[in-house]
């Protein structure tokens, strides 16, 4: 068999069921200075619980409990001066 594929990943959700992928994928998040949530987590608190939040995370994501926070809308002014919906 072609060993490319033997190494393909199936899923994004797959890639991310792994502590040092989360560990990898917030380091990142800090490094581009990441927004906060809606839930008004700022990433100096999250960082205070840095090991319990991933953990947390982790175990949400493998039991597929995990559930996202809606999105925040903010609609941009036009030239015209309204807002497109």
């Amino acid at each position: 068999m072609n060993q490319e594929l033997k190494l393909k990943w199936h899923s994004i959700y797959g890639q991310i069921l792994f502590d040092r992928k989360l560990h990898e994928v917030w380091l990142q998040v800090k490094e581009n200075k990441g927004a906060g949530g809606i839930d008004g987590e700022t990433l100096e608190s999250y960082e205070k619980k840095l090991d319990e939040n991933l953990s947390g995370l982790l175990q949400k994501l493998r039991d597929k409990a995990y559930v996202s926070s809606p999105v925040r809308k903010q609609y941009i002014p036009k030239k015209t001066g309204r807002c497109d919906r």
